[in-house]
């Protein structure tokens, strides 16, 4: 059975979580033939003080990573506007920074099907059959080469929380 833990090159420092491998590493690199290692377990089983402890410094060496990752970012982005280029849109690592997570009801991005759904639907104001919200939208400019384009607007109308349906393939705005 494979010995698994916390395995250290005597020679180097380098860390391994499995013996085996920490003995390809000793042999390719170091030319060392044969040593047994014991395994210096990073948490002891049953011992949830000392679990908590060693989550708590992985945690805090990951934010350190994040501080130091969005300084550079933060760099890189000043360089582009120097450069006259465009800083890019955050991305969701990013944005999220300090803001709770809501489960994605904040509305439809924008050109995606859902946000030209949404538009359509609001515009007439009345309820429509999935088939004339399909066509409405496609009239609004959406571009989809989808065969059964009306039945992933049908899909679309169903998960939209802006929208409720009223009867059989029949949907309006809230």
């Amino acid at each position: 059975m494979a010995r698994i833990g916390k395995f250290k090159c005597s020679a180097c420092g380098r860390t391994f979580s499995m013996a085996a491998h920490l003995g390809r590493h000793r042999t390719t690199i170091h030319g060392a033939k044969g040593a047994k290692v014991k395994a210096k377990s990073r948490v002891q089983a049953g011992d949830p003080a000392q679990l908590v402890d060693s989550v708590r410094a992985w945690r805090s060496e990951l934010a350190a990573e994040q501080a130091q990752l969005a300084v550079q970012l933060g760099a890189l982005d000043q360089l582009l506007t120097t450069l006259g280029g465009t800083a890019p849109k955050p991305t969701a690592g990013r944005a999220l920074q300090g803001r709770t997570i809501r489960g994605g009801h904040g509305g439809a991005r924008e050109g995606s099907l859902k946000s030209y759904i949404d538009r359509v639907l609001r515009a007439t104001r009345r309820p429509m059959r999935r088939a004339e919200v399909a066509a409405a939208v496609l009239k609004a400019g959406y571009k989809s080469r989808n065969k059964a384009f009306a039945k992933s607007v049908g899909v679309a109308l169903r998960t939209m929380p802006g929208v409720k349906k009223i009867g059989h393939g029949v949907f309006r705005a809230v």
